[in-house]
This record gives structure tokens, C-alpha cells and sequence, in this order.
């Protein structure tokens, strides 16, 4: 019976017989026990004729004896001999009963299979196509072209001048003036008749500083096309140096003369209003020469400037980041945002602007040293960190730079140990003392920052144990007393702020701000 029951559980787990009901099972097991007794009844029957005519006497009680040991050994042997003893009728009738059973349970389980192997076919249906499906990819998913690809490009297109333009481009970007040189003189060479190739030329030469060059450049470019312009909203906006506005009045100049009516004149005659002080006026026909050359961005600067000489701040804010939308690659409408923002004490949004004025002109060291200042009095210390480690690759000996900078990594280095991190105050320290190991010219400056610090960050005792490290190290610093006094005030100890004031005013009588806080200090 063990032996019968182990061969049904191989059988099942070898998937030979389905696997059943457990009610068909026990009726099967059931009807197994029948047969077997059966057979025992019908070979203790033969056995017994055998042995009468054969032997009688002691040969039964031997017979008896070899009788109650096949009893034992039994249930292995009818297990193998079990299938040819059984009669045809029980075969019959069980045949019957299984295939039925059977033929059910195949129905099921062949069903089961289907819904299977269609849920699989679904799951994996993008496994097994022949044709893979084709995506569109956009060629502006690259996230940056090399130099190779540049140069390749130009070689495949030598007579697209634009082209050859990005080209020029990329090689100013990389600081490869010569290389790019080289383009626009050949470009120019090719396409004399074109102003475009002129204007590249001269924005190099101008990019250069040599300005006379690239006037020759701009005036080629304004002969062929007196309006041309690339080139009059870039003259509109050369007003940073005294060479350029000399530049770009010459430009200007020349361009009113070929076209009275043209954008150049407007320009020109809008600055002269200006400079009389005439802003109203002024306003007014920028707005006029804006309706008329929507895409001049350099008539809207001039909305933006007018506005604000007029004290309307909000509106020529409005403007300037119009002016950025209309043309984002001109670095002058950020300048005068982010110089609106620094004027409003508005640091971190002046950093942004001063920011998009560094990514248009890296060279630059005063956009990054006034993105670093910004940081600076935003109290944003690492940022302010990283952009002045970027203008001392451009201006090593910048005494100002070299000078705060290390404040910057003081007040991190301080903070990072406040905050329990002792390994990056100690790299921060590490940092200070790489950019200026003369700590006499910074530490009090740096604690009359860190002072500062606390007290905007409410946390009055740690700003006035700054302000007293700043008097040990210098007495007789009129600032530190200021401060001290401003923090009192915050404590509500108005006559400890008094009294702090009145010090520094002793020692600077020309110290404006202490003086300022003592006259809103006092009563009445």
C-alpha cells in the first residue's frame, strides 16, 4: 500500500496523471483496497487446494506456517502482480469511471492552459517582433557637439555661411580666438557683398578690444545695408566703457546718415534726449520706435532705461526682463536687471542675472566678481566660494576677492563645526588659509560677517560673542561697535545700542550709519 502510494505521488509530480479531485482520489484509493483483498481471498483459496492433494498431517501445520508468512509478504506482491489478477468486469466498470474523470479534468486543465498562453502571449509580445519599432529621437537630444562635429559640419557645408558662423562661435566660446578668426576673414573673403560676415567680424574684433578694427568691420556691414540689424542692436547696446559708447555713437552715427528714417536714427536722437535729462520724451519715442521695430531689443532697453531714470522701478523691471525674453543672447538687459536687483538688496536674484551675464561672457572677471558679491550679501557662502574661485583663474592677485573670500570660508567653517561636522570645517579653514594665509587682514572682518550673520538668524548671543572676538583682535573698530549696537536694538537693550553707536561714533565721527541709528533711536 506505501509502496502504490508513493508510485501515485511520483506519477502526479512527474505529470503522467492529472492531478484530480480529492474526492475522485479517496474513491479511487477506496476501490484500489477492494481489489486487493480480493486477491488475497483468491490465492489463499488456491493455495489451499493445492496443499490437500498434495500433503496431509505435518505438511499442513507446515503449509500454515509458510501460509501466515505470506501474509506479511503479501502487499509487495499483489502490489506488482496487481493489474493481470484484477477480473474484467472491475476493469470495465473502473475504466469507466476514470475516463469520464478524466476527460474532465483534461477539459479544465486544457482550458487553463489556453487562457495562459494567451496572458503569456500578451506579456511577451514585444519580445518576439521581427521588426523593432522605430522611435523618433530629436537631434536636440545631444547633449553637446565637440569640436569634431563642428569642423565636420563646416566641411560639409562651405558655402553656408551660418554654418561657418557656429562654427566661429564655438570656437570663441573655447577661447580659440585665432581659429575663429580665421573663419570670419575667410567668410568675409567669400562673401564680401554679405553684411552678415562683416558683423561677425567686428563683433570678434570688439570682443577683443581692439575697437578701431571692428568699427572698419561694422561700417563694411552698414555700407551694403544701412539698416542692417545684428549690427545697430549691438551698437545699442555697447554703452559699457567709454570705448564702446564711442563706438557705437560712431555707428550710429554713420548708419542715420546713409537711412534718416531707420532704426539708427531713432536711437541716436533717443540718447541725445536722454542725455538733457529730457526722460519723458525720451520714454515716449522708444515706445514709438518699439511699436515700429518689434524685434529691436534695443529700443526696449531703452523703455527699461527711461522708466527707471523716471523712479518707476517696477515697470522698468518689467521691461528689462522683457528685453531678456525678446533676445536672451544680449548680455546688457541682464546687467540691468541684476543691477535693479542689487539696488533693491535683492542678492540672490542679482547672482541669477549676474550669472546669465557670466554664461554669455565667461572672460568677463567683473560679472563674476559682482555674481560673487551678491552671494556674498545674500549669505549664500558656498556659492559665493565657487564664483570667486572661478574669477581668481581670471584675475589671480584680485586684492578684494582675496581679501573676503576667506571670510566666506571662515563663517562656513565655523558653521560646519556649529552643525557638528568638524572634517568640513576644518577643509573650509584649510580653504580660507590656501586663498590668503595673512590672517590679520580678514579674521576681524570675517567675525564682524559672522556677527552679522547670527543676528539675521536671531541668534543674538552668538552675534555678540562674534562682535566681541572683533574688538579683541581690533579695539578701536568702528564697525563692530556698530553692529554690536544694532544686535542690542534687536535684543529690545536700547541703551546698550545707544551707548554702542555713541562709541563708534567716537572713534569715526563720520561713521553716517551709527549716527543714522542714533537719531531713530532716540525719543521723540
Amino acid at each position: 500500500m506505501k509502496f502504490l502510494t508513493r508510485l501515485l505521488i511520483c506519477l502526479i509530480l512527474m505529470g503522467s496523471l492529472p492531478i484530480s479531485e480529492s474526492g475522485f482520489v479517496r474513491a479511487e484509493s477506496a476501490e484500489q483496497q477492494k481489489k486487493k483483498k480480493k486477491k488475497k481471498k483468491k490465492k489463499k483459496k488456491s493455495s489451499g487446494k493445492k496443499k490437500k492433494k498434495s500433503t496431509k498431517g505435518s505438511k499442513k501445520k507446515k503449509s500454515s506456517g509458510k501460509k501466515k508468512k505470506s501474509k506479511k509478504k503479501k502487499p509487495k506482491e499483489s502490489s506488482s502482480t496487481a493489474e493481470p489478477i484484477e477480473s474484467a468486469s472491475t476493469i470495465n466498470k473502473n475504466s469507466r469511471i476514470n475516463s469520464a474523470a478524466y476527460a474532465d479534468e483534461l477539459f479544465n486543465l486544457t482550458g487553463e492552459l489556453q487562457a495562459s498562453n494567451r496572458e503569456l502571449a500578451r506579456a511577451t509580445r514585444y519580445y518576439y517582433n521581427e521588426d523593432p519599432q522605430k522611435k523618433m529621437v530629436s537631434l536636440d537630444s545631444k547633449p553637446f557637439f565637440s569640436r569634431q562635429d563642428f569642423e565636420k559640419e563646416s566641411r560639409l557645408n562651405p558655402d553656408n555661411l551660418y554654418v561657418q558662423r557656429q562654427l566661429g562661435m564655438h570656437y570663441e566660446a573655447n577661447g580659440d580666438y585665432d581659429a575663429a578668426k580665421e573663419v570670419y576673414l575667410h567668410e568675409v573673403g567669400k562673401n564680401p557683398g554679405n553684411p552678415d560676415a562683416h558683423f561677425f567680424l567686428g563683433s570678434l574684433y570688439s570682443t577683443l578690444g581692439e575697437y578701431q578694427k571692428s568699427k572698419n568691420a561694422f561700417e563694411e556691414a552698414l555700407y551694403i545695408d544701412p539698416n542692417h540689424g545684428a549690427t545697430i542692436e549691438a551698437m545699442s547696446m555697447f554703452v559699457q566703457t567709454d570705448q564702446q559708447k564711442k563706438l557705437s555713437r560712431d555707428i550710429l552715427t554713420l548708419s542715420s546718415e546713409r537711412a534718416p528714417d531707420g532704426p539708427a536714427q531713432r536711437i541716436t536722437i533717443i540718447r541725445e534726449k536722454m542725455a538733457s535729462g529730457d526722460y519723458t520724451e525720451a520714454l515716449n519715442l522708444s515706445e514709438e520706435a518699439s511699436e515700429k521695430y518689434p524685434t529691436q531689443t534695443g529700443f526696449v532697453q531703452l523703455i527699461g532705461e527711461n522708466h527707471l531714470r523716471l523712479g518707476r522701478v517696477e515697470e522698468a523691471k518689467k521691461t528689462f526682463q522683457r528685453a531678456v525674453k525678446l533676445n536672451s543672447k544680449d548680455v546688457q538687459p541682464h546687467l540691468s536687471l541684476a543691477d535693479l536687483y542689487f539696488e533693491q538688496g535683492k542678492y540672490v536674484y542679482a547672482a541669477l542675472s549676474f550669472s546669465d551675464a557670466v554664461y554669455l561672457e565667461p572672460d568677463n572677471p567683473d560679472y563674476r566678481y559682482m555674481q560673487g558679491l551678491s552671494y556674498f550679501n545674500a549669505q549664500e557662502w558656498g556659492r559665493t566660494a565657487a564664483s570667486w574661485e572661478d574669477l581668481l583663474h581670471y584675475r589671480p592677485n584680485d586684492a578684494v576677492v582675496r581679501n573676503l573670500l576667506p571670510q566666506a570660508y571662515y563663517v562656513l567653517a565655523v558653521e560646519y563645526n556649529r552643525i557638528g561636522n568638524p572634517t568640513m570645517g576644518r577643509r573650509a579653514f584649510k580653504n580660507a588659509l590656501s586663498v590668503n594665509n595673512n590672517t590679520s587682514s580678514w579674521l576681524s572682518g570675517a567675525m564682524g560677517v559672522l556677527g552679522k550673520f547670527y543676528r539675521e538668524k536671531t541668534m543674538y548671543s552668538e552675534s555678540l560673542v562674534a562682535y566681541q572676538e572683533v574688538l579683541e583682535l581690533s579695539p578701536n573698530n568702528a564697525n563692530a561697535y556698530m553692529g554690536m549696537g544694532i544686535t542690542y536694538w534687536k535684543m529690545n537693550e536700547k541703551q546698550l545700542a545707544r551707548a554702542s553707536w555713541e562709541k563708534s561714533i567716537d572713534i569715526k565721527p563720520d561713521n553716517n550709519e551709527s549716527r543714522g541709528w542714533l537719531i531713530l533711536s532716540s525719543p521723540g
